[in-house]
């Protein structure tokens, strides 16, 4: 992983936000997510790189760079290692396609 992949909620989840909280059902097991995890689920979109979520964070956030690039890269690794995320090498494009495999 790094920080020009690109991360695409998986195929087999569904997930719904409530107060500001992310539920993700996925084959019988649920996650719950803060905000910030949150912020980055829905940017999670496959167009997105994980750089650019990061700069996403940092906008609201009062901690320093490098522990919100940290925390964002171990979150995005944790959801991959848990099969709710994929890493992309390149961006999906705007191809019909690309909007199929993203419903």
């Amino acid at each position: 992983m790094n920080i020009s992949n690109y991360p695409l909620k998986g195929m087999d989840s569904a997930s719904c936000v409530i107060n500001n909280q992310t539920l993700i059902i996925q084959s019988k097991k649920l996650f719950v997510l803060n905000g910030s995890g949150t912020k980055i689920w829905e940017l999670s979109d496959g167009r997105h790189a994980i750089g650019d979520i990061v700069e996403e964070i940092k906008v609201n956030s009062r901690k320093p760079e490098d522990q919100i690039r940290k925390e964002t890269e171990n979150f995005i690794e944790e959801l991959v290692e848990r099969q709710v995320l994929v890493l992309l090498d390149h961006p999906l494009g705007n191809s019909g396609l690309d909007e199929v495999l993203c419903r």
